[in-house]
């Protein structure tokens, strides 16, 4: 599989879900976490499910590990972890996919977090479910206490660190450009972001898609 754009969707919102099967994207994740609101979680799995998704294109973001049964139950492919911080962490992922699962799951750990950074060599190594990571830049920044500029030079050192520390697996997926109407912008990230190493752009609008395949190929 290829990761050049991965489209991020809202798990309880069906219009989104179906239009992102329209598009050209590497991987749709669905997710289950941040953009659902608490008491719609539950709603969302049943809309997934009545939306019969190409599971082969389709990765589910976890909210928490009780999300797992859903994903192995419905026979996702991968999913993203949130705030993956420790091997530790993963290995209680490994075990509890392993007790359900019908086919591997593979995990995609996100970087969100000053702890997930400073264990990335390890969390990287866990070859029996990692082959690619990516970086979460904005609840990283609220964490710290970060602003980010337009020129996104304050996250530079992250991604530098992150690439240097991943380069025994795939090239690594860079976060998502929040300001969706500023194209240039996002292009210009996307070109800073591929000369650093990264080989793909999480994506949060359609019109992000093509500019990421485009630049990543």
């Amino acid at each position: 599989m290829r990761y050049r754009s991965v489209l991020f969707v809202p798990g309880h919102e069906e219009k989104k879900i179906k239009k992102a099967y329209t598009l050209n994207a590497d991987l749709i994740v669905i997710d289950l976490e941040a953009t659902v609101p608490k008491d719609q979680k539950e709603q969302a799995k049943k809309i997934i499910r009545e939306c019969n998704v190409n599971k082969d294109q389709t990765y589910i973001r976890i909210n928490s590990n009780s999300d797992l049964e859903f994903v192995t139950t419905e026979r996702f492919p991968g999913i993203f972890l949130p705030f993956t911080e420790t091997k530790k962490q993963l290995i209680e992922i490994d075990t509890l996919l392993k007790k359900n699962e019908k086919l591997k799951t593979n995990v995609i750990p996100i970087l969100e977090s000053i702890n997930g950074l400073a264990n990335l060599e390890e969390i990287c190594s866990f070859s029996e479910r990692i082959q690619i990571i990516s970086f979460g830049s904005h609840d990283l920044a609220k964490s710290i206490n970060l602003k980010i500029s337009e020129d996104e030079k304050e996250i530079l050192e992250f991604r530098k660190n992150i690439v240097n520390k991943s380069k025994n697996i795939q090239k690594p997926i860079d976060t998502s450009y929040l300001n969706f109407k500023d194209l240039n912008g996002f292009e210009v990230s996307c070109n800073l972001v591929k000369k650093l190493g990264f080989g793909g752009k999480a994506c949060i609008h359609p019109n992000q898609i093509d500019i990421s395949n485009k630049l990543f190929t």
